[in-house]
């Protein structure tokens, strides 16, 4: 919810509009001149954020402006911290999350991942790491990325005899976490606890070690934890930290930064797309905190934004119905506060004493530099997998076909019936895909290969080396209108559906690979002569009869 008025102010608005404000916005006028800004200082602690990487080390690519890539963050962050001293810190899964694709794994290949986002990381200066859920459900493979890890795995543990004590899952992770770690930013000692899930009284947990790092000469403490936003509450208020980093929720937007009680919850979204940052200004100063955030502003704008619409819209309603009386006169005067406070609204000057807060989130766009070094781990790191999986997967085959049901032939089967829609097709982004794959070396790489190839891991269909030879490699017509060796052999008696159902292509055109997909609007697209449109040869027979 949008930050409300003091009510002196918003009473004061009201009145000064008057019962004279016409729906739309009354009057022009001009806008008074905006005073200088008074420039914000660098702060005394930034702590810079990554939540829920989920192993993400890069976009695909497939569309234009995906955010992300380890790459380019490590080049924001050495930026920031090259302003300000700075603490790094994460929370939620950091290297492993939910497969993109079925078919085969390749442990080989994630492990080679994990050391990359480990090394990276490392390198940036990460201080500590509350892990998420995925994370733990993997304790051998994380074990191992961890016996070279330059930062710790944080997590509290409950006093034993609590009410929940003996209330843990079976079967349940075994990973060591420590529950504390302290870092030294400038002239500052920074406590920081984890909070990772479980069960038991977690935030009592929390309270009894920011106790402890407070009493080894923490100043501030800062809390990580992988849970929904209750618990990162609970933590707040039992901890007093002056910030909680929340991961562990897989949500996609990073959030603005929300106050509670005399510190902040961030969460900084998912899969590395921006980097978070908080800026903290005098902390440990007397008095509450000033919000700076732009990023607060711009959430307090859409609240007004969508309450200014609805009721315009309803006074226009209510004007076309000749309705009139003190009432209606109220919601005008209403209208005009509320626009006379969204056209008030900036984030305040820098005080002159006191604490002050300011909370941002980067994206990591197409523009954002790239640290040339990590872009190069990357690129080796692409060819190393292309070349395990060329040979650990050699041998896999698709399902047998079952009998009396169809089976996979390829595009160049159609092309004798299908000639006009079949030159079409090769040259559309879906009869270029595989191409795109192996200008990067990633053509055997199982979270890519599945959508740039026709009948992945289907009965009769491709696997990740077999059938990319030419059948089957990119997106081919069966992709979209189903295997065709039937419709081949009698094309009456096994007529294959015209279009594709949306459910086919959100499979790969989703907000991992498709930012911008719109089924009705790509549907238009694949509809060319002879391929959902009459055929420009028989067009042109039609206009020389």
């Amino acid at each position: 919810m949008r930050r409300l008025l003091p009510t002196f102010r918003l009473l004061a608005l009201v009145a000064l509009a008057g019962s004279s404000a016409r729906c739309g916005g009354g009057e022009s006028r001009e806008e008074p001149a905006e005073p200088a800004a008074t420039p914000t200082p660098a702060p005394a602690l930034r702590v810079v954020a990554l939540t829920d990487l989920q192993g993400y080390l890069e976009p695909c690519g497939c569309s234009q402006n995906m955010l992300g890539g380890i790459d380019r963050f490590a080049a924001r962050v050495r930026a920031l911290q090259a302003e300000a001293p700075t603490l790094f810190v994460a929370a939620g899964d950091l290297f492993f999350g939910p497969e993109a694709h079925g078919g085969p794994t390749a442990e080989d290949a994630a492990r080679w991942r994990g050391e990359t986002i480990r090394d990276v990381l490392g390198g940036l200066g990460l201080a500590a790491v509350a892990p998420g859920a995925e994370d733990l459900a993997h304790p051998a493979a994380l074990a191992v990325l961890m016996e070279d890890a330059a930062f710790p795995l944080l997590g509290v543990a409950p006093e034993p005899g609590g009410a929940d004590a003996d209330d843990t899952e079976e079967g349940a992770p075994d990973v060591t976490l420590t529950p504390t770690s302290l870092a030294t930013v400038g002239d500052r000692t920074i406590g920081i606890l984890g909070v990772t899930p479980g069960a038991g009284d977690l935030p009592g947990a929390a309270r009894a070690a920011a106790e402890s790092l407070r009493a080894q000469g923490a100043t501030l403490v800062v809390a990580l934890v992988s849970g929904d936003r209750r618990l990162a509450r609970d933590v707040l208020a039992a901890s007093d930290a002056a910030l909680v980093v929340q991961g562990g929720i897989g949500r996609a937007d990073a959030m603005p930064p929300s106050r509670e009680g005399s510190g902040w919850i961030v969460h900084g979204g998912r899969q590395g797309q921006g980097v978070l940052v908080a800026d903290l200004h005098r902390p440990g100063a007397e008095g509450e905190a000033t919000d700076l955030s732009a990023w607060s502003v711009e959430v307090d704008a859409a609240s007004l934004d969508e309450e200014i619409a609805s009721l315009t819209e309803r006074l226009r309603g209510w004007e076309a119905e000749g309705r009139t009386g003190p009432a209606i006169d109220r919601q005008r005067a209403r209208l005009a506060a509320l626009e006379a406070e969204r056209a008030g609204l900036a984030p305040p000057p820098f005080p002159a004493e006191g604490p002050a807060f300011e909370g941002r989130w980067i994206a990591l766009g197409d523009d954002a530099p790239k640290d040339a070094a990590v872009g190069e781990r990357l690129r080796t790191l692409d060819r190393r997998i292309n070349a395990h999986n060329r040979e650990a997967f050699a041998e896999r085959r698709p399902p047998e076909v079952t009998a009396g049901r169809a089976g996979y032939v390829g595009s160049a089967s159609c092309q004798s019936c299908h000639g006009e829609a079949y030159a079409w097709w090769q040259g559309t982004p879906h009869g270029r895909a595989y191409a795109t794959l192996t200008e990067l070396d990633k053509e055997f790489h199982l979270d890519c290969v599945g959508c740039h190839v026709t009948g992945y891991e289907r009965p009769g269909g491709s696997t990740v080396t077999w059938n990319l030879e030419g059948a089957l490699v990119n997106v081919g017509c069966e992709t979209c209108h189903g295997p065709g060796s039937l419709h081949v052999r009698a094309p009456t008696a096994h007529a294959l559906p015209a279009e594709a159902p949306e459910s086919l292509c959100v499979s790969c055109h989703n907000e991992e690979h498709s930012t911008g997909f719109v089924y009705a609007g790509y549907s238009a697209m694949l509809r060319a002569p002879g391929h959902g449109l009459p055929s420009a040869r028989a067009a042109t027979d039609e206009t020389a009869e």
